[in-house]
């Protein structure tokens, strides 16, 4: 090697080391800005029970508890509490899915919250440090070290992934193992190698089991591996295309096995789902009858049937679908019972910051002027988002942009990618694109506090998010503290909250001492409420919480806090709890501690008592269809079939009865008043 030779080689090390070293610099800032959060936000909803499966999965073996989502997000997550003593709550044998938020409100009560969540949450933290890392070095293999560091800062100055980036949830995991499956497969595709393919397999198998759209994976390898052929026959050989062809399909079979043996060895090489001395509720097989597709609920019996999954992997499997179908989704104000294919496109244009939306307007318009030809890279990181955007946009569940969160990370490398190719055609570009990077840099800023609830300034930034999106957008319980820090100075005023996480979180173990209003979550985790008596009036501060207010926890004509979407609150706390002062009437909602007692007392077959909480529920709910049902029921058992039918006519026709979210109560009157 000539001396110049040596130097240049010098020179580019020492830059290449210049470059990296501001990369660490800048993740660090991001996982600064994670830590922050992971320990100024209070549990949210999903938190306690994936911490709780994550060390069950690690101590018990028991993958049966929350096998809503696949084991390794958890377990890494839980890592932090392997050296502890840990208190574990029994077993309730209940269903699945209220003992996992049961018991894992329990699990972080005696515990004590901060000292088990926390360390879980820096885990979760660093896993998001890790993507930011992958996002860097992915970027500079493709398009060098400027668009490396390009696409990096784009996604460290990104609100949604700062709000969500300590979470102990799997989404900042899912796009982890989603972007390390793709660059591994980009690496496969320049040079097949078996160290190479058995990587590959890894990434693909930690995709696989760290959420559930991973198993979307292998056909968007597939669909990418064919597309770059098809973009490559006027450069290769046919006979180097045939070679590479089979090269690069043997590494995709291969890939999928490995991704099978990953899937069996963290369930432990198991079928069963929990421990011998344990049971799943519902059993597998009367789960999967609730699958509406029938072609769907075949494949999954007998997949069951033969064991060609553990049972856990198929039980969280079809869980995504049936679940679906019982989530509300809120767009625009409204809410549906299944989400709108417009959900994921407004969310998308409404929580994306602008910077992003104009680079990325401009990267499709350079591609489809062909100012920037498509390459292997631009196939690499196109493909994936585009097939994982249409999957989202035709499901039927809308409940979070958090779902989106894996096809940004690919996003910005392409984006950074373009933008190194127009500027290395027009260098005044750069002055363009280091704004819009200043611009997204000031994003967080300007959002704080409340960071989950970002919406760009097209929207009218995040006050504004709550008119358009609800659920975890805006509101995942995570507000706690803050609530804490407002009532501590408003100590002498009597207050009362519907707290939307109210179940699978406690709002009385951070110390706020409100009496606790009725929700939905509430009640079906068996959370005591405040007894109102025949007294619907309550004075002083109440504070609703954005979900309880848009109807994600009680949805539709049933909602007994509805009549505060038409007051302005007094304020505000964390964007996402509302607070109004004076004497209000919560008739509707004074009236579910009596609709619940009466269906109980029905089904001790006390009529009479059930009766008269029924009526007291009508009195403090006129319109209430639960309410007349009811005594529709107590009369009709004490034989007085007139007076039922006359109540039963009620309910079908009382003014909160919504014959979407109460479709099944509609049906039950129908039966009724035609027998």
């Amino acid at each position: 090697m000539s001396e110049q030779t040596h130097q240049k080689f010098a020179d580019r090390t020492r830059s290449g080391s210049l470059w990296f070293a501001a990369a660490i610099a800048l993740i660090l800032v991001f996982f600064a800005q994670c830590l922050h959060m992971a320990k100024s936000d209070s549990v949210s909803w999903d938190e306690s029970q994936h911490l709780y499966s994550g060390w069950l999965s690690w101590t018990h073996a028991d993958f049966g508890f929350n096998p809503e989502v696949p084991p390794l997000i958890k377990m890494w997550s839980a890592v932090p509490l392997l050296h502890r003593d840990i208190t574990q709550p029994p077993y309730t044998g209940g269903n699945f899915k209220r003992e996992g938020f049961v018991l894992g409100r329990q699990f972080l009560q005696a515990n004590g919250i901060d000292r088990t969540l926390i360390p879980a949450r820096i885990m979760a933290a660093v896993l998001s440090a890790f993507l930011a890392l992958t996002i860097f070095l992915a970027a500079r293999e493709m398009f060098g070290n400027p668009a490396a560091m390009f696409s990096l800062a784009l996604f460290c100055f990104d609100p949604n992934f700062l709000a969500h980036g300590s979470f102990v949830t799997t989404d900042i995991g899912a796009s982890l193992t989603m972007l390390l499956s793709v660059y591994c497969f980009y690496r496969v595709l320049k040079h097949p190698t078996a160290g190479r393919t058995a990587i590959l397999g890894i990434a693909v198998g930690m995709t696989f089991v760290a959420k559930f759209t991973g198993i979307f994976i292998i056909p968007m390898l597939i669909l990418i591996a064919a597309l770059d052929l098809w973009n490559r026959r006027d450069i290769d050989e046919d006979k180097e295309i045939r070679v590479r062809t089979r090269q690069v399909f043997v590494s995709i079979v291969l890939a999928l096995c490995i991704g099978l043996f990953c899937i069996w060895a963290i369930y432990r090489f198991r079928y069963a789902a929990r421990p011998a001395d344990l049971s799943l509720n519902p059993m597998t097989g009367q789960y999967l009858q609730e699958l509406a597709s029938p072609l769907s609920r075949s494949v999954m019996l007998w997949v069951s049937k033969h064991h060609l999954l553990p049972e856990a992997y198929i039980y969280g499997l079809a869980d995504t679908k049936i679940s679906a179908a019982s989530l509300p989704s809120y767009l625009f104000g409204h809410l549906t019972h299944k989400a709108s294919r417009w959900y994921y496109p407004a969310a998308l244009s409404i929580k994306s910051t602008l910077p992003f939306l104009i680079l990325l307007v401009i990267t499709l318009v350079a591609l489809i002027s062909r100012r920037w030809r498509v390459t292997r890279e631009i196939l690499v990181l196109g493909v994936p988002p585009v097939a994982l955007f249409i999957i989202a946009a035709t499901s039927d569940i809308g409940i979070g942009f958090r779902h989106l969160f894996p096809i940004f990370p690919m996003l910005y490398i392409l984006i950074a990618g373009c933008a190194s190719h127009l500027v290395k055609q027009n260098r005044k570009l750069m002055y363009v694109f280091g704004a819009l990077l200043i611009w997204q840099m000031a994003e967080p800023l300007a959002a704080r506090p409340g960071l989950l609830t970002y919406a760009n300034e097209a929207w009218g930034g995040p006050s504004k998010t709550h008119l358009y999106l609800s659920d975890s957008n805006t509101d995942w319980g995570q507000q706690l503290k803050y609530v804490k820090k407002y009532l501590d100075a408003h100590a002498n005023t009597p207050c009362y909250f519907a707290y939307f996480e109210q179940g699978a979180a406690n709002y009385r173990d951070y110390g706020i001492q409100c009496r606790v209003l009725p929700t939905g979550s509430g009640s079906w985790a068996g959370l005591d409420s405040v007894r109102f008596g025949s007294n619907p009036n309550v004075t002083g501060l109440v504070l609703v919480s954005d979900g309880v207010v848009a109807g994600a926890d009680i949805p539709g004509n049933m909602n007994p806090y509805a009549q505060f979407r038409d007051v302005h609150p007094t304020d505000v706390i964390d964007r996402s709890v509302y607070v109004y002062q004076g004497t209000f009437n919560l008739g509707p909602a004074a009236a579910i501690e009596h609709v619940s007692a009466a269906g109980k007392l029905m089904k001790q077959g006390r009529y009479a008592e059930a009766l008269s909480e029924a009526e007291l529920a009508k009195e403090l709910d006129p319109e209430s269809p639960a309410a007349w049902k009811l005594i529709g029921d107590a009369f009709q058992a004490e034989g007085r079939s007139g007076e039922a039918y006359s109540a039963y006519d009620k309910a079908i026709h009382a003014k909160e009865l919504d014959a979407v979210f109460g479709k099944d109560l509609v049906t039950d009157l129908q039966k009724k008043l035609n027998q």
